[in-house]
């Protein structure tokens, strides 16, 4: 098998879900007989790598592929959302001009581009109608199973609470904000708690923080960054994991929920408007606040309806059949 070679952005722009995506996507290809290396000095075409990069608007990226086109080095893109209508408009005036000036060239000479939804794939249609665009989804990101009971003991969360849990980046994208108005402005039961996972911009927590000093609201723990083995009892012992996103190409922390049975509120703007026992919403205060209604109104999910969706997540989602279908389009691109 030829090497693989993976270039991904700085640590600090793929925090959390993307960081645990690329090493588990390393990890299932290894175990097939790929060698991975990543960034890595730029390969020669003598050993016919493929390269991979991860992320966009990193201009060292397009310098790469432009020496592996000289060297005839096949490559992909995979944007990881980075083009979604909201992040391309999120301060648009600064990367438009930089689109059309560097990034456009970077996609426009590799391989392929690589999307992980229906959604992505055809956002990136709009910007490249003749490019080749294949679909491949991210898997599962690690062994963690459903742990409810020992997850709650663990982390002190009484058997009477609801607790609605956000873990991710905490960025205007990902709807925090929209989650708490609807939470200010609706009805929940007496003993509700949200937990707040993540960490993002100072000025934009301070806000948030503010904002949830609001009445109406249920109590809020907010816990700051936890990655890495850790996350899991949060996923575990929650009731409803919330990511009421603007946008998503893919949405991980969704199918990290689904990896331990835990019921999911999201919106219509990500892939997972037909999830198993999934609450979707529209991004809005009002969209939200009605899926929380529906939340609200139901028993919460019983063992066996945890392990009914653990079940699914794992059958769908894990690397041992999806790193076969990566290896096969990597091999297609020689």
């Amino acid at each position: 098998m030829p090497d693989l070679y993976f270039y991904e952005p700085p640590p600090e722009k793929r925090i959390g879900g993307l960081d645990a995506a690329i090493q588990e996507m390393r990890r299932a290809l290894e175990k097939l007989g790929w060698t991975v290396k990543t960034n890595a000095p730029p390969p020669l075409a003598e050993s016919k790598p493929v390269v991979h990069f991860h992320g966009l608007w990193q201009f060292a990226h397009n310098r790469l592929s432009r020496l592996c086109a000289t060297r005839g080095v096949p490559c992909v893109v995979s944007p990881h959302g980075m083009l979604e209508p909201w992040a391309w408009n999120h301060k648009g005036w600064k990367k438009r001009p930089y689109f059309a000036f560097v990034e456009k060239g970077h996609l426009s000479r590799v391989s392929a581009l690589l999307a992980t939804s229906e959604g992505e794939a055809a956002q990136l249609r709009r910007f490249f109608p003749g490019q080749r665009i294949e679909i491949l989804p991210l898997g599962l990101t690690g062994d963690a199973r459903p742990g409810y009971e020992n997850a709650r003991a663990a982390l002190g969360w009484r058997a009477d609470e609801r607790v609605l849990l956000f873990l991710s980046r905490i960025h205007p994208k990902k709807g925090l904000e929209m989650l708490l108005e609807a939470l200010a402005t609706g009805r929940q039961p007496a003993e509700t708690r949200l937990v707040v996972v993540g960490d993002g911009e100072a000025d934009y927590l301070r806000r948030l923080r503010a904002h949830a000093a609001k009445d109406g609201l249920p109590r809020i723990d907010w816990i700051g960054p936890v990655w890495g083995e850790e996350r899991w009892k949060y996923f575990q012992g929650a009731d409803l994991f919330c990511l009421p996103s603007h946008s998503e190409n893919f949405g991980l922390a969704v199918l990290e929920a689904c990896q331990v049975g835990t019921p999911v509120l999201t919106t219509n703007t990500t892939p997972w408007a037909a999830l198993p026992r999934g609450f979707i919403a529209s991004p809005t205060v009002a969209g939200i606040r009605e899926a929380l209604d529906r939340f609200f109104a139901k028993d919460r999910a019983a063992p066996g309806e945890r392990e009914t969706l653990a079940a699914w997540a794992w059958r769908e989602y894990h690397w041992d059949a999806l790193a076969r279908r990566y290896a096969t389009f990597y091999e297609s691109l020689r």
